[in-house]
């Protein structure tokens, strides 16, 4: 591991319980991760390849000064403005007198506070990988597709929206009633590491998810640890290396966790029908259980899968959920339906998964030529290296082009 990593690891194990403490210390969220940001830059310059005996004490103390010196630039601000008038009520605002908490306790009640109502759904993912994971900005820009810049600019605008909202640990307080914006937002952050096949950031959003469920009794919650503990026990057969992506059906199954499937089918059996986001999640979890327990892929029960993804499509009214329905048809070796494929052209045409079902659907009807062009098409449209290298595959073969699924919902 090089001395850049080993850091990085270092801080990422003491971030939240260090984010925690100086928040609750400062009352100031935005100040206190900027100043924790800056003192992991300080470490990996200075530490090299000896980090100090206690480098979260290092990492806090540094991290206290910058933020002492902000609250205080702050301060003096303000009473230029003739907004205060006392220099000492920088001793008032902070404190040092932090509860003790577990760094479990420390994950959930940051995730709480980065998935506050206050903050604008689409970017609580976003907090939830910088804020509660400490993972560094070009790493999560690089799982949602976007340049650094840019996402840079979404955190600072959110953390303008935490200071102006005067959010802190007070709000963090775990609330079951927002149990589900919470499981959207981490659906959605493990969506952007699987898709990105980056196996370390989805096993720590993973870890979050087991560690929020856990502490929150709900069926959201539930569902989605069950769903992502089943996907993610595949990981290694879907990503033997950093270059390659192998689909379901060509995957070697000695590869799977088949520990973690286990205890991703206990967690599937303890949760009951239910309605919203929370059902959507239990009949993915189904699907997901079903391929687990198939011992190859022809011997899938494929006919339940189109079930529940029928059922998906009822409930949720989504065309992605269409999508998925047809794409697993065509991975089954079944027929799929050219009116569901005609509608998705119609309500999503430039998606490439959906320009991928048209190919197959030429394929099938001897147009060879045609579906050439169709999958040439969506491999210019596909965001990912990944699987577009898994499609220029299909293309050279071009023969049945497998579909890979779209997230649901």
């Amino acid at each position: 591991m090089s001395d850049i990593r080993s850091t990085e690891a270092a801080l990422q194990q003491h971030w939240a319980p260090l984010l925690r403490r100086l928040t609750a210390y400062s009352r100031r969220f935005d100040l206190a991760e900027e100043a924790l940001a800056d003192a992991f830059e300080e470490a990996v310059r200075l530490w090299g390849a000896t980090p100090p005996d206690n480098p979260a004490g290092w990492l806090y103390r540094t991290a206290k000064n910058r933020l002492v010196d902000s609250l205080r630039h702050e301060q003096v601000l303000r009473r230029r403005r003739h907004l205060i008038a006392r220099p000492e009520a920088i001793e008032h605002e902070i404190s040092d007198a932090v509860a003790p908490t577990s760094p479990a306790d420390d994950r959930v009640e940051l995730l709480w506070l980065a998935c506050h109502p206050a903050l604008a759904a689409e970017v609580r993912p976003i907090l939830a990988l910088r804020f509660v994971l400490g993972i560094d900005t070009e790493r999560i820009a690089s799982l949602f597709l976007v340049n650094a810049p840019t996402l840079a600019a979404r955190l600072t605008r959110a953390k303008k929206r935490i200071a102006a909202a005067g959010l802190s640990t007070r709000d963090a307080t775990p609330d079951p009633d927002r149990a589900p914006d919470v499981a959207h937002a981490l659906y959605l952050a493990y969506t952007a590491a699987y898709y990105a096949t980056d196996q370390a950031v989805a096993s720590d959003v993973v870890a979050l998810i087991t560690t929020a469920a856990s502490a929150i009794d709900d069926p959201t919650l539930a569902s989605l640890r069950a769903l992502v503990t089943l996907t993610h026990a595949r990981r290694t057969a879907r990503n033997p290396d950093a270059d390659t992506l192998v689909t379901l059906r060509d995957q070697d199954r000695t590869l799977w966790r088949h520990d973690e499937i286990a205890a991703g089918l206990r967690a599937y059996a303890a949760i009951e029908p239910t309605t919203g986001f929370a059902e959507e999640l239990r009949i993915m979890a189904t699907i997901a259980a079903l391929h687990c327990l198939a011992p190859s892929a022809d011997r899938t029960d494929w006919q339940a899968i189109d079930r529940a993804y029928a059922k998906l499509e009822a409930l949720t009214g989504s065309p992605l959920s269409t999508l998925n329905r047809q794409a697993a048809r065509a991975s089954s070796g079944r027929s799929i339906d050219p009116g569901a494929v005609a509608q998705l052209m119609a309500e999503i045409p430039h998606h490439y998964r959906v320009q991928v079902l048209a190919a197959h659907l030429q394929l099938d009807g001897g147009d060879i030529e045609t579906a050439r062009a169709t999958l040439t098409a969506a491999i210019a449209q596909c965001p990912a290296p990944h699987e577009r290298a898994a499609l220029e595959t299909e293309l050279r073969r071009i023969t049945q082009p497998t579909v890979p699924p779209a997230p649901a919902g």
